[in-house]
């Protein structure tokens, strides 16, 4: 079916390898989709400073977008909406699969399947399953969306991680609070933590706050919703400007996209009584956290984790970015966009300077 170009990436080593597989021929339920656009998730920085492991020869990038280039057997399978895709419809699709029938499938936890196969997270084969690729390879049972014209690639490359997440979380949180006129701490002003204040915004949420040590990335904002922003270097400057901020009760909601153990440990103390926190920026490994547990027993706490998401809240995704693309600078928040030839120079730019995105571009999308 011809050759492909795709970045291996060494976690010993810390360094990529640009190899040319021969694709052979598709099964019945994969699709093959030419990449139009890859952006570099936080997650993939993890990976790439050794914080997460990951297998030889790792084919990073899961925040892709595409073209459809073809399938395996003779009938084209459906999107999410159980329409036939065609040759050349840009799509995106879920980050995680899970199989639709385990234990953990049957009760909503599509995420956590027994089963489970991530994009951007397996070795490469000869089919290519990651974004750092010019090409990948949907295994069957992979929910598509189709996207559509008016949604700019650099707004929809981020949906099937960082904004689905963010859906996830809000569904979280409204199983047992609301979140209309509600006060919102958000832990982490990077595209997560923008996005969910846009989100919120939207949703109709009182006053949100946001903390952040990078000025640079609070400076952008207000232009996503946020009231307040708390360049804070230390956890206890957060609690406490959130107090001051809330008459003294603390926030009605918390959203860690942060991550480690002081981020947690900030969420729960700026949580009113009867408050809900969410707790979904940790996805490295911590040392074990000390909890005072009649804390949480008088303050009457909610605290949910979250990991990864399900195809529903990649559909709310993509319906809350065509609907208010315009009214937030989602566009600006891909600073850059480089040839996968320049794979090195886009990690160390990250690791160095740590923009909200950076992105790679296939020449001939």
């Amino acid at each position: 079916m011809g050759n492909v170009q795709a970045a291996e990436f060494d976690p010993e080593l810390k360094k990529f390898h640009i190899a040319e597989y021969s694709l052979g021929e598709l099964q019945p339920g994969e699709v093959l989709i030419r990449n139009r656009l890859c952006t570099i998730c936080g997650s993939d920085l993890h990976t790439y400073t050794g914080r997460r492991a990951a297998p030889q020869k790792v084919n990073l990038g899961h925040e892709i977008i595409g073209t459809v280039e073809g399938w395996g057997g003779n009938t084209p399978p459906c999107d999410y909406s159980g329409d036939p895709i065609q040759l050349g419809d840009r799509v995106t699709w879920t980050m995680a699969v899970g199989c639709g029938c385990c234990f953990y499938c049957e009760r909503g936890l599509d995420q956590k399947c027994l089963k489970l196969f991530k994009y951007g997270h397996a070795s490469v084969s000869q089919k290519p399953t990651g974004g750092l690729a010019t090409h990948c390879v949907l295994v069957p049972g992979t929910a598509i969306f189709r996207l559509p014209e008016a949604l700019p690639d650099c707004v929809a490359s981020p949906a099937n991680c960082a904004t689905a997440t963010v859906a996830a979380a809000l569904r979280l949180v409204t199983e047992t609070h609301q979140l209309k006129d509600a006060n919102v701490l958000i832990i982490g002003a990077g595209m997560l933590g923008l996005s969910a204040a846009a989100q919120c915004k939207t949703a109709g949420a009182g006053a949100i706050f946001i903390a952040d040590p990078n000025p640079t990335r609070l400076d952008l904002a207000e232009a996503f919703g946020v009231n307040e922003t708390l360049c804070a270097q230390k956890p206890s400057e957060i609690s406490q400007a959130t107090q001051r901020l809330t008459d003294d009760r603390g926030a009605d909601i918390v959203l860690d996209f942060a991550g480690g153990n002081e981020a947690t440990e900030t969420s729960i103390e700026s949580a009113r009584i009867g408050g809900c926190v969410v707790l979904a920026g940790t996805v490295f490994p911590q040392p074990k956290l000390g909890l005072n547990m009649e804390m949480f027993v008088r303050r009457m706490l909610t605290i949910r984790g979250l990991h990864n998401y399900r195809p529903d809240d990649l559909n709310v995704a993509i319906q809350f970015l065509t609907q208010h693309h315009n009214q937030f600078p989602f566009d600006g928040l891909v600073e850059a966009e480089y040839n996968l030839c320049n794979i090195e120079q886009v990690f160390e730019i990250a690791m160095a300077e740590r923009p909200v995105r950076l992105a790679v571009r296939f020449n001939d999308s």
